[in-house]
Formats: structure tokens, C-alpha cells, sequence
């Protein structure tokens, strides 16, 4: 059991993210619709792991990131993107997030992450 925040400002993709972790035991303990509410409910709900998207209003999810990495190396962080561009996952790479997921991804690669993943992952 993961204590899991979702970060994305389409209310669909965080409802269809959150029933799937839901249903596979994890708990959502919060989630954000931009960045800056992403970064104010990191500190306040201090989630395991952090499934965030990169194209938000207010804050993109770049510099979430690069925020949270600022303060907090050991942060497992998850992109999830419709952008596939290798600039931004060389960018997210460097970052050390966990996974970077190009939208639209299959759940089951999701608990792949979560389970057995130690290495940065792109999956398409």
C-alpha cells in the first residue's frame, strides 16, 4: 500500500488514475489541479510517491518538480505527459523521477512502476 498524490488539472485523468490505485489497494491522500496547490498539498499530506503532469496552469509540472527536488531528494515522482518530447524526459531524467508515462498509458504499466521499477522508465 502506497500512499499516493495525483497531480493533474484534467479531473478526468486524476479520477481514472485514483479509482485504478484505489482499487489496487493504495491510498490517494491528495490531489491537485495546478501546480501551486500541488506543492502546498506535497508539504501537507507528504505522499510516497507523486503522479504529476506537466502541462498545468499557474505552475507547470516542470518546476513542481524541480521544487519538490529542491527540498526533498528522495521524493518518488511519476511524469505523466501527452508530451513526449526527449528534451523534457532528458530534463526529468537528470530530476531523478521514477517513471516518465506518455498519455494516453496503460494503467497496468502503473503498478509495473510501483512494484518493480528502480530504474527510470519511459514508457509510451
Amino acid at each position: 500500500m502506497t500512499r499516493v498524490m495525483i497531480v493533474d488539472d484534467s479531473e478526468e485523468s486524476r479520477s481514472l488514475l485514483k479509482d485504478f490505485l484505489l482499487a489496487h489497494n493504495h491510498t490517494v491522500v491528495s490531489e491537485a489541479s495546478d501546480g501551486i496547490e500541488a506543492i502546498e498539498k506535497y508539504y501537507s499530506s507528504k505522499p510516497e510517491l507523486i503522479f504529476l503532469d506537466l502541462v498545468m496552469p499557474n505552475l507547470d509540472g516542470l518546476s513542481v518538480l524541480k521544487k519538490i527536488r529542491s527540498q526533498d531528494h528522495s521524493s518518488k515522482i511519476i511524469v505523466i505527459t501527452g508530451n513526449d518530447d526527449q528534451d523534457i524526459f532528458n530534463e526529468c531524467t537528470k530530476l531523478g523521477v521514477l517513471a516518465f508515462l506518455v498519455k494516453p498509458f496503460n494503467l497496468n504499466d502503473v503498478l509495473d512502476i510501483i512494484y518493480f521499477s528502480n530504474e527510470i522508465t519511459l514508457m509510451k
